[in-house]
């Protein structure tokens, strides 16, 4: 079985799918599943404010270990505009199985489109959270002229549409409504999570000196994250536990550090308030170990991979509705639930850095939880799907 993955980026600052599609893509060959990875070679997110072009360094860790192959990206970077990423597809759709598209509304999706219809080779769609409500609602009018020449077919004629949870299944059901669906979560390395540094390797940057509380989101710095909300809420902590420090990590690649860096100075927590930048390897888990209390207030989040890894590395976490795995979280009392308001979210975070107790214990049930990701447990969900998708 040989599958081709198309994705707009691969470098790791983009989040999520990248890191997925290279893991992936490595624990699948146990499956008898070869891979191939096609992308830009777009060193940030197609939203970004400014390109730059990868390097190998910027690749997530697996990725050494599976074929990857870069196309230059030119103007509209917007659009991850490749032409000879179109080029190549055409050229090799051909020699795979299956094409797994991933994301939605750019030229990457498009190019795999065109190349395997022509090919006939059966394909699957990840919509990667592009389809929530939330996100359909921003930039209308390119997302409408974009479906009506082409994604809306795109998606009609996929052999499945893979979701990541129930609750996003739930929220496309009217996307190409006879389009079966697959519902796989994303996948991590679980043991991965389980060598956090001991002690203080991170505690004193974040801490700014002090011995407070510390409250962390890692992830990247996007407007759907909630941010916004989460310095309010921390400000309303602030209050009564003035020692206590947010530590904000990720790539900013939308320019939102200034307004959040003017929003905690107007909340009078601008010394609390860390911008840590992107971290990675040893850094990101020497993070995850200072965390008190781990953070996400997302209005959209159609799985929440950064959520997985808090628990797999034993945080204590607090998330909102508008992550999708949220209610299963919440059932199995392996995080804390509150709406995405800074009152709530306050009071949530506010709960557990009184109360250590409750932490050890949530995050106890947080990284046995989280062993349900490990990919292998998902890889065969995977390898399910393709044989079925070539199969039919």
């Amino acid at each position: 079985m040989r599958v081709l993955h198309v994705i707009p980026s691969m470098a790791a600052r983009t989040g999520g799918p990248a890191a997925v599609v290279a893991e992936s893509s490595a624990a699948l060959r146990e499956y008898g599943v070869e891979s191939a990875i096609f992308a830009t070679d777009m060193a940030e997110a197609a939203s970004a404010q400014r390109h730059g072009r990868v390097r190998a360094t910027d690749l997530p860790a697996a990725a050494r270990r599976v074929h990857v192959r870069l196309h230059r990206a030119r103007e509209p970077y917007r659009l991850a505009f490749a032409p000879s990423l179109l080029r190549s597809l055409l050229r090799e759709a051909a020699g795979y199985d299956v094409i797994h598209i991933h994301s939605l509304f750019l030229f990457p999706q498009l190019a795999a489109f065109l190349a395997a219809r022509r090919a006939g080779v059966p394909y699957v769609v990840s919509p990667r959270g592009a389809l929530d409500p939330w996100l359909r609602r921003r930039r209308r009018v390119a997302k409408a002229v974009a479906g009506a020449l082409w994604q809306a077919e795109m998606l009609r004629g996929a052999s499945a549409i893979h979701v990541t949870s129930e609750e996003e299944g739930r929220l496309i059901e009217d996307v190409a409504p006879l389009v079966p669906r697959a519902t796989i979560p994303n996948g991590i390395v679980w043991r991965d999570f389980q060598r956090v540094p001991e002690g203080d390797a991170f505690g004193s940057r974040s801490r700014g000196g002090g011995d407070g509380p510390v409250v962390l989101y890692l992830g990247r710095l996007s407007h759907k994250k909630g941010l916004d909300t989460l310095i309010r809420a921390f400000a309303l902590v602030a209050r009564e536990e003035p020692r206590a420090r947010l530590v904000i990590a990720g790539p900013d690649d939308e320019g939102l550090r200034p307004r959040l860096d003017a929003l905690a100075a107007a909340e009078g927590v601008g010394r609390g308030v860390t911008f840590a930048g992107m971290l990675a390897g040893d850094e990101r888990l020497a993070a995850l170990a200072a965390a008190d209390v781990w953070a996400l207030p997302s209005h959209s989040e159609n799985f929440g991979l950064a959520v997985v890894e808090a628990m797999a590395a034993g945080r204590a976490v607090v998330v909102s509705p508008g992550v999708n795995i949220a209610r299963e979280l919440g059932e199995a009392g392996a995080a804390v639930v509150a709406e995405a308001s800074p009152a709530r979210f306050a009071d949530a975070i506010r709960e557990l850095i009184g109360d250590p107790g409750r932490r050890r214990n949530l995050g106890g049930r947080a990284r046995e939880y989280a062993r349900r990701y490990d990919w292998q447990q998902i890889a065969p969900q995977l390898a399910a799907m393709y044989e079925e998708v070539s199969a039919a």
